[in-house]
């Protein structure tokens, strides 16, 4: 194999497997929510994503659209509970059930 080869292998084989490992691992960032009377809530995307194994697809464009922070949505606790947002999932079945008291502090950090 000439250096030529190998130089062109290398190339070739980093176009190749760049956009793969970027697939990899799949996230968006913390979205953090500031409700007004409780502690504010930052959704971890790496959580939901690669630990739980959810497809973006799970959530977007159903649930959640493809926007960030407090201005996207305008949800509060009694949508939840009826199954909006975080509730489609967090219902005791899926996810953790959100209206049960002791799992606040799950969610909402000081």
């Amino acid at each position: 194999m000439t250096l030529r080869t190998v130089g062109t292998a290398l190339v070739v084989g980093l176009f190749v497997l760049a956009p793969l490992t970027a697939l990899a691992k799949i996230g968006g960032g913390d979205v953090e929510y500031k409700p007004k009377g409780a502690g504010k809530v930052v959704f971890a995307h790496d959580y939901h994503v690669n630990l739980k194994g959810q497809k973006c697809s799970n959530c977007h464009y159903k649930t959640f659209q493809m926007k960030g922070g407090d201005a996207a949505y305008k949800m509060d606790m009694s949508m939840l509970t009826k199954g909006q947002f975080c509730g489609s999932c967090h219902n005791g079945q899926k996810g953790f059930d959100l209206k049960a008291a002791d799992n606040c502090k799950r969610c909402h950090k000081d």
